[in-house]
């Protein structure tokens, strides 16, 4: 048995005939038969029931059709394997929230598209956790802000810089330090990398809030804002169009405040193919 045998018996299928096959694999109605006809003589077992016009399929050759596209698959991809552009197995991905409502679906379908027998799992956590659930091994990648400090054996790879802006109902009027010294105000989850990051730049520029509330979800934040609870800083994610319906949006700082998203790896995770085809895909 061999591809070529394959094939035209999968033509012959899919098509209906040995003589609309014969079109698919360029060669004549007597060859496919032919081919056929030694594939048969070799397993010992007929596949077609020849005294139907035209000939009819069996179990057999429906079971060995299926065996067949899979290994015509693997066939085709060994150009791609000595590529090294053939990716399969299992990649388990961390993601902060706001990642994976923005760009990381968009990022994961193309690399699905790309590589089909790609099996990829999705958690969610803060940037710190995903962080030591990375260098316990129980993430490949971790899709976060950027760590205030160089963690030891993991490797940065920079994907977006998000400006921040303040958001406050749309009926509030001010400029930025007059919203955020004079209405109440909802912090972004401090102990995330990100909510540090905002608490440090206010200090460093003498703004003090008064704050009412500190939240994880960016989501549940806007919606607090939109109903007129407060006001805060939030970021621009990667794929946005950058609008606030029902919300005015200020810049935060000038030039504005920005935080990195990247991928945190294994120090040696890009030399990996699972991991550096999820390193392309952005």
């Amino acid at each position: 048995m061999n591809i070529q045998q394959m094939r035209i018996l999968l033509a012959v299928i899919d098509e209906g005939s040995f003589s609309a096959a014969s079109d698919v694999v360029g060669r004549s109605p007597s060859a496919v038969s032919l081919q056929i006809k030694a594939l048969e003589e070799e397993l010992g077992l007929s596949l077609f029931d020849r005294n139907a016009r035209p000939p009819l399929a069996n179990a057999k050759a429906h079971a060995l059709a299926d065996h067949a596209r899979r290994v015509i698959k693997l066939f085709d991809l060994t150009p791609d394997v000595l590529a090294g552009q053939s990716v399969r197995g299992r990649l388990r991905v961390g993601a902060v929230p706001t990642v994976l409502g923005s760009f990381l679906p968009a990022a994961l379908a193309g690399l699905r598209t790309e590589h089909p027998d790609l099996v990829i799992d999705v958690h969610s956590g803060s940037s710190d956790q995903l962080a030591q659930q990375l260098a316990h091994d129980a993430l490949d990648v971790a899709i976060c802000t950027r760590p205030p400090a160089p963690l030891p054996g993991l490797h940065w790879h920079h994907i977006a810089r998000e400006p921040l802006v303040v958001i406050a109902p749309l009926d509030t009027a001010g400029a930025e330090q007059d919203l955020l010294r004079e209405q109440p105000f909802i912090w972004f989850n401090r102990k995330t990398w990100a909510g540090g990051a905002i608490e440090a730049h206010l200090s460093q520029r003498d703004i003090a809030v008064k704050a009412t509330m500190e939240i994880d979800s960016l989501d549940a934040i806007e919606a607090l804002v939109r109903e007129g609870l407060g006001v805060s800083i939030v970021p621009v994610c990667r794929g946005s169009d950058g609008t606030w319906p029902g919300l005015r949006a200020v810049p935060f700082g000038d030039p504005p405040f920005v935080r990195d998203v990247g991928a945190l790896v294994a120090a040696d995770a890009p030399e990996k193919p699972l991991v550096s085809a999820f390193l392309r895909a952005f």
